[in-house]
């Protein structure tokens, strides 16, 4: 198994949700990662296995796919959305929190690789 899906495996519900909340940022492009960091939390995303959310609905993943498909206008402000909603239950510092955790349970899985 590879260090992504390591990780990804190992996200509890909240994580995930977290995860979910990051593709947004990323998908509308109001996340300040760069580049490598965003492909490395949108590869995270990808891997993530089906999951109930109690903070997304069934559509939120293909809100996204659309978004990096085809992207306009109308579907950014839907993201938009949906990514303030859920950064008000999640809060900045827990974000913060959560992507820290993800880079270095990721450093770890691949030293173990």
């Amino acid at each position: 198994m590879n260090p992504i899906d390591r990780v990804a495996t190992s996200l509890r519900s909240f994580e995930r949700d977290c995860a979910v909340t990051v593709a947004l940022k990323i998908s509308d492009d109001s996340c300040k990662m760069d580049d490598e960091q965003r492909a490395l939390f949108m590869a995270l995303y990808d891997t993530l296995e089906p999951f109930k959310s109690g903070m997304f609905d069934d559509n939120i993943h293909t809100l996204i796919h659309t978004a990096r498909t085809s992207p306009t206008a109308a579907l950014f402000a839907q993201i938009k959305k949906e990514r303030e909603m859920a950064m008000a239950t999640i809060t900045q510092e827990k974000m913060k929190a959560f992507k820290a955790s993800v880079r270095a349970a990721l450093f770890i899985a691949q030293l173990r690789a």
